[in-house]
């Protein structure tokens, strides 16, 4: 067997596991989809408005580490169990900074007491997942996606057992809420354990320099995603502050499942990265290659789940969520328009990753949220769910165009 059919064999194997762990984000689907049909339009506005609010801020929180994490431990695996430590440490300055932000954040800009306690409270889930994120990152740099898989299919069995408890309980948006706080602290010991039991020595560590040199590599990511966690959520933020909790709830539902047929291209990104960015110190033909085809599959598949999408999603709503809900289709169907870019956009973010082009990454998102934002201002007050829709989708096309013309 030659070195390219092992490489072959190897990427195959590691994507049928980080398909595992896409398919999981199918059980979050499920608890999202039974929490609109118990909570209703409203409540379920409530929860998603603080579901994207602390997402937002999660991106504080870990600041590139995890990115990072994957490049460095990909290009020197003998390097796995410092950076884990030395990344662990620095999270913890990390988390501590983007939670009160976080704080500040809802109190500023919501007033009703429930939807405050709903973003304090998933904003403690998201502390436990940035942890994990940086376990994530090593095992993917290693390409274990095997035990990657496992970190991810029980935060997420967690998250739906926990949150099916509470509901079936009679529980509200606070429980709920809750119950994501307890299911992910419990994930996050599970999948320290099992790093543990993998690499060893599963504990924080500090040297300045190597501090210093982590998180100055980290830098260009965190910026990257602050901004494109904020043009991805920051839809829902200003429907919550400019059309009430209604209107989010309907564009939640249409965004969650939108969001889930994202994972397909995210899988692809993962398993791509590390091997990208092991190609472009080797191989810079054999990059270009990987490049190339992984677009050609991505946005072929995009143009098929799109046109799915789009025919059938009144039925797809209703059924998910009921018959309140079936004015979820219409800005669903404006989304779905978007998933070729969206597919595209994921392959050439692995791509920049690799190529050290973290800077290209950052203007990118940089002008895809400043776009996102100023279509928002008009559209929303305007057209609600269906406005925020059309504003993501015109971001994403105007993200893409930047960076086929940055990497060309």
């Amino acid at each position: 067997m030659t070195m390219s059919d092992s490489d072959d064999r190897g990427l195959v194997h590691n994507l049928a596991f980080a398909g595992a762990s896409g398919a999981s984000a199918g059980l979050l689907l499920i608890l999202f989809v039974i929490a609109g049909r118990v909570l209703g339009r409203e409540e379920f506005g409530k929860f998603s408005f603080a579901l994207a609010l602390g997402t937002i801020f999660e991106t504080l929180m870990d600041f590139g580490l995890h990115q990072v994490a994957i490049r460095e431990v990909a290009r020197d695996k003998s390097r796995a169990t410092t950076v884990l430590q030395h990344t662990l440490g620095i999270k913890l300055v990390w988390t501590s900074g983007g939670l009160l932000a976080l704080l500040i954040a809802a109190t500023a800009l919501r007033s009703e007491w429930d939807v405050r306690a709903s973003c304090y409270l998933i904003g403690g889930a998201l502390v436990a997942r940035s942890f994990m994120f940086t376990i994530r990152g090593v095992l993917q740099g290693l390409e274990r996606f095997g035990w990657d898989s496992l970190v991810v299919l029980g935060d997420r069995v967690l998250l739906l057992l926990c949150g099916l408890a509470v509901l079936s309980a009679g529980g509200g948006l606070l429980a709920l809420s809750t119950a994501f706080v307890l299911a992910r602290g419990v994930a996050f010991v599970l999948g320290a354990w099992l790093t543990n039991a993998q690499l060893g020595g599963f504990a924080v560590r500090y040297d300045r320099e190597t501090w210093r040199a982590l998180q100055r590599s980290a830098v260009p990511f965190g910026v990257f995603l602050i901004v494109l966690n904020l043009y991805s959520y920051v839809d829902s933020v200003m429907l919550g502050v400019m059309r009430g909790d209604v209107e989010t709830g309907i564009y939640g539902a249409a965004y969650k499942v939108y969001e889930g047929v994202g994972y397909l291209p995210s899988v692809i990104a993962s398993v791509l990265t590390p091997r990208l960015s092991r190609l472009f110190v080797s191989d810079r033909a054999g990059h270009r290659r990987l490049v190339v085809g992984s677009l050609a599959v991505t946005v072929s598949l995009a143009v098929l789940v799109a046109a799915c999408g789009y025919w059938l999603a009144e039925p797809v709503m209703a059924l998910l969520f009921g018959p309140s809900f079936i004015a979820s289709a219409s800005p669903f169907r404006i989304l779905c328009l978007g998933l070729a870019f969206v597919f595209a956009i994921w392959t050439l973010h692995a791509t920049a990753i690799s190529a050290n082009k973290e800077r290209l990454l950052v203007r990118a998102a940089l002008i895809g949220l400043c776009v996102n934002v100023l279509v928002n201002l008009y559209a929303i007050p305007r057209h609600g769910a269906d406005g925020a829709a059309f504003a993501t989708v015109i971001g994403e096309l105007v993200s893409l165009i930047v960076l086929v013309v940055g990497l060309v």
